[in-house]
């Protein structure tokens, strides 16, 4: 009776929202198939929403009122990021991002009949523009190898970080890729890095050709963990398993206090695209190398082009 009665209690605690969002990811996961990346999206900003407005526990309080309430507390609250820093609201493309995911909700919803109208129907995503500059300059990517150079503890994580900044930096793949890669998905012989399909956002398995230095660097690392057992290429630093998402963001952290950069791992890939870009490669090439579905996504890395790159072209100008 104890038993039954305590499940009943657990139950009850679970709201009929948050029930119905259980059922969406199941078939998201489940009969859509989608990529993990992608679910955890959907799991972290519903998270937020239920977090944020506790009052809206079945599909009864979704109105278009409590959105733009939701949105409103997303913009004004305060809350502690790093170090104890207190820090008020977030940007722009936040909200569009969360706005983005719980669309998709609603939709399911209506979809479903559990929603007659989606509430967020008459509310306008924001309109963002990404002009902000998301790319490393070559002295701050010179100061995270010298970081790394510096402070290794042993040969193995010496190479192990070398390895992990010179795929990010030659191969501009995405974290999801990162962390997946295999020892299996190199192949030295053929100069190739197999970026699998299931591990991508387009879904799209693509072959990447090694540069010079990532071969340089692939090979002491692969002869220096040649005793491993873990068929994960990058290692984690307290054992024979491989790199977690969360031991990843604990890297980035720590090269950031080493090297005293400032970075998002993202900014590797704007790096990536833009190294191509100024190097004259073909824009259809750049969105196969990045695995992009759209072209239109390849051009937005083009916001974090400088201007002192295009000098020449303003030059070949003649009248």
């Amino acid at each position: 009776m104890n038993k039954i009665s305590g499940n009943k209690r657990i139950e009850a605690s679970v709201s009929h929202l948050e029930r119905l969002f259980n059922e969406y990811i199941n078939e998201c996961q489940f009969s859509m198939c989608l990529r993990s990346e992608t679910i955890r999206g959907y799991k972290a900003v519903f998270s937020l929403f239920s977090k944020v407005m506790p009052e809206v526990s079945s599909t009864k309080e979704l109105t278009s009122e409590m959105l733009n309430l939701f949105f409103k507390r997303i913009k004004t609250r305060q809350r502690i990021v790093g170090r104890n820093t207190l820090k008020t609201g977030v940007k722009s493309s936040t909200i569009k991002t969360q706005y983005s995911k719980l669309i998709v909700f609603f939709r399911w919803l209506c979809q479903k009949g559990y929603l007659q109208q989606n509430p967020l129907k008459n509310i306008k995503a924001p309109q963002v523009n990404y002009d902000d500059f998301r790319r490393l300059e070559d002295e701050e990517i010179n100061k995270i190898y010298s970081a790394i150079t510096r402070c290794s503890s042993n040969i193995l994580l010496l190479r192990r970080d070398t390895v992990m900044v010179s795929i990010l930096l030659f191969c501009g793949i995405r974290k999801g890729e990162f962390v997946s890669l295999q020892v299996k998905d190199v192949d030295i012989e053929k100069k190739e890095i197999t970026i699998k399909g299931e591990t991508s956002k387009s879904k799209r398995t693509r072959v990447l050709k090694i540069h010079p230095t990532l071969m340089l660097h692939l090979k002491d690392y692969l002869k220096e963990r040649k005793n491993l057992k873990t068929e994960c290429l990058i290692v984690s630093s307290r054992g024979d398993s491989g790199l977690t998402r969360e031991g990843l963001k604990h890297w980035v952290q720590s090269i950031i206090a080493k090297s005293g950069v400032k970075f998002h791992l993202h900014e590797f890939r704007h790096t990536f695209a833009c190294k191509l870009a100024e190097s004259d490669v073909n824009i259809f090439k750049i969105q196969r190398m990045m695995g992009h579905q759209s072209i239109s996504m390849t051009t937005k890395y083009a916001r974090s082009l400088q201007t002192e790159a295009m000098e020449e072209d303003i030059g070949k100008i003649s009248f």
